[in-house]
Formats: C-alpha cells, sequence, structure tokens
C-alpha cells in the first residue's frame, strides 16, 4: 500500500511551526548577542573604572608562581616550588627573609608602578606617611614599623627562580629585586616631610622580569585580602592559572593537593609532620597525612575568601580528597588591553 499524502492543512501547520521555530531561534540568538554585548561591555567598563581610580595593577610572574613566605620562617633562606619553578630566597642572617601581607602588598605596587612608568628608579614620597598612603595602608605605628622591617627584608635578599621545562635544560636565573634605596624619611616622625623625594631604585633583572610578563590584579581586591597571604596568594594565582587553560585550550585541569601544599604552604605543619626520631615509617606517614588534610582546610577556607573577588570561578571549582578541579572560565580581568602575561 502506497503511504497517503498529509492533508494540505496539515502540511501547511508543519511548516507553520517551523517557521516559527525558526523565527523563535533567531529571536534567541539575538538575545543571547544582544546579552552577551552588555556584559562585555560590563565587564569593559568595570576595567576603566578600575583603572581610572588606579586599582588595576600587576603582580611579578616569578612571585605568583612560588609564594613567599606567609610567616616568620625563623631562618635567613626558604624555598618553596609548584613543581615546574622553586622560589629560593636568601637573606642576611642579621636580617632573616621577607614574609606575610606587607612584602606582598610592597612588591605588587612596585610591580605596578614598573609597567605603568616603565623606569627603573621610583618615586615613594617626601614623607613614610605619604608612601603608606601610597601603599593603601594605615597610618600608624604597627603599620609603619612592619613595612620598615620588612622592606628591609626584601630589598636585602637574594631571590632565585629556577624553571625546569620537560623539553630544555634545567634554567636557573637569580633575581635581585633592589639596586639602590635613598630613603630621607624621618621614622620617628612619619609625616615630616623632607627636602628630596625618597626613591627605589630596582636592578635591570628585575625590571626585565617584571615587563616581560607582568600578572594583573585588582589591588582593592588584593589590599582586602591583607589579612591572610595565603588568600593574596591565592587570589593572583587563580587568574594566572585561568589564562593559562585559556592559552592551552584546555576545558579543565585538576591539581594533587600534595603539588598546591608545595606551592602554598610548604612548611604547614610538616616541621611538626617530621620531628621525633624515634617514630616508625607509618607514623611519619600518618602525621604528614595529617599535615596535607590540615593543608587542604585551610587552603578551601582562604580559597573561599579569594572567589568572593572573582565570582565567575566559584562554579568551576570542585574538590575531592586526591585533587582540586578547576574549569575554564572569563578570566577575571578582560584580555581587552595591551597586557602580556608570559606562560614561562
Amino acid at each position: 500500500m502506497k503511504p497517503q499524502p498529509l492533508p494540505k492543512s496539515e502540511n501547511h501547520n508543519d511548516a507553520h511551526e517551523s517557521d516559527q521555530r525558526q523565527e523563535l531561534a533567531a529571536i534567541n540568538e539575538l538575545r543571547h548577542r544582544r546579552i552577551s554585548s552588555i556584559i562585555n561591555a560590563s565587564v569593559e567598563e568595570e576595567y576603566e573604572d578600575a583603572k581610572k581610580t588606579q586599582m588595576i595593577g600587576y603582580m611579578a610572574r616569578c612571585l605568583v608562581q612560588a609564594t613567599l613566605p606567609h610567616s616568620d620562617p625563623k631562618t635567613s633562606s626558604f624555598e618553596r616550588t609548584n613543581g615546574l619553578v622553586t622560589l629560593s630566597i636568601v637573606g642576611r642572617k642579621s636580617i632573616g627573609v621577607p614574609y606575610g601581607s606587607v612584602p606582598r602588598t610592597l612588591m605588587a605596587w612596585i610591580c605596578t608602578e614598573i609597567v605603568r612608568t616603565g623606569e627603573r628608579e621610583l618615586m615613594l614620597g617626601r614623607s613614610q606617611s605619604e608612601f603608606l598612603s601610597k601603599l593603601q595602608m594605615e597610618n600608624d605605628g604597627r603599620y609603619i614599623a612592619s613595612l620598615r622591617k620588612q622592606a628591609h627584608k626584601l630589598f636585602s635578599s637574594m631571590i632565585s627562580v629556577t624553571g625546569e621545562r620537560p623539553d630544555s635544560d634545567l634554567g636557573l636565573e637569580n633575581v635581585v629585586i633592589a639596586k639602590r634605596a635613598m630613603l630621607f624619611w624621618n621614622p620617628r616622625k612619619p609625616d615630616e616631610r623632607s627636602l628630596w623625594e625618597s626613591t627605589l631604585t630596582v636592578t635591570q633583572d628585575f625590571h626585565e622580569e617584571v615587563l616581560d610578563g607582568p600578572v594583573p590584579v585588582n589591588l582593592g581586591h588584593l589590599h582586602m585580602l591583607r589579612q591572610s597571604p595565603m588568600a593574596m596568594d591565592i587570589y593572583t594565582w587563580l587568574p594566572y592559572r585561568m589564562f593559562l587553560m585559556h592559552r592551552a585550550n584546555r576545558p579543565k585541569v585538576q591539581i594533587p593537593w600534595h603539588a598546591l601544599q608545595a606551592q602554598f604552604g610548604s612548611g604547614f605543619g610538616l616541621k611538626q609532620a617530621r620531628r621525633g626520631a624515634e617514630l616508625t615509617d607509618a607514623q611519619h606517614r600518618e602525621r604528614e597525612d595529617q599535615a596535607l588534610r590540615d593543608f587542604r582546610k585551610q587552603f578551601l577556607r582562604r580559597l573561599k575568601e579569594a572567589l568572593m573577588f572573582y565570582p565567575e570561578a566559584r562554579e568551576a571549582i570542585d574538590h575531592d580528597t586526591s585533587c582540586l578541579t578547576v574549569k575554564r572560565v572569563a578570566l577575571a580581568i578582560p584580555q581587552t588591553k595591551p597586557f602580556k602575561l608570559a606562560t614561562k
């Protein structure tokens, strides 16, 4: 039996429904484009507002990949790695190495000024209060003493960045941050203005390191995280990690917890875990496992704080007991401006 043709009315109805579906799809496409345009315009406007208020800043790439100590290591040397890049700091025995939120704030300002001016000599101001204002730090005794102490540690340290790639030999680069610091402030009278501008001159090597691949950050957000150096580190690291995913076209990455512990908390609980020579191998392993669990708990707490300022990434991060999973989402700062992030 031959199939009977549909009545013309039914053919007409099907054609009409098809036209409606196509029209609806076209409307949805236009709506999607309009919403995307509004979102992009909003992001662009936010970037311009941040730039006008001098809130867009930069951090040196080497200090994003491997970070400074969170607390006083009580030693004149320190080392931290992310598996590919190792940061080693050697300070003077009588001074020590920089740690905490103050040198991170100081480094963000230095790197931002290098990118903004292109100069090696940076103007710090005619008084200590003026410089504290530039750093968005309160002008009180606590910050004054901490700034003086940490700046001394930072500028007198040798920072070595060691990078190892699968396709190349081991590379070593020694980076000294400060070549010369001319400070004319009266430490007992922080508001007193001197006759000369205090300056900091960075080395040519550090100047080139910063300009070769500055990592953009929102300084306002970074300052709001100052109570936790680890949260500051996560806030600068996550957008950089996201950029690398965009660059490599990777939809997601899985990072083992032990690798994150080495990068962000190499001393977190491990000193206690390694104490006690009389412990058996099994007891040592249990202590190290507990140290990793403690680090994971602390990292997730600080990650939650950092994500307050990167809402796009909140639903893109998952975790279990073995690793942290990060899915690719929009960059925290749109890649529409002439900044460059290196993939080294």
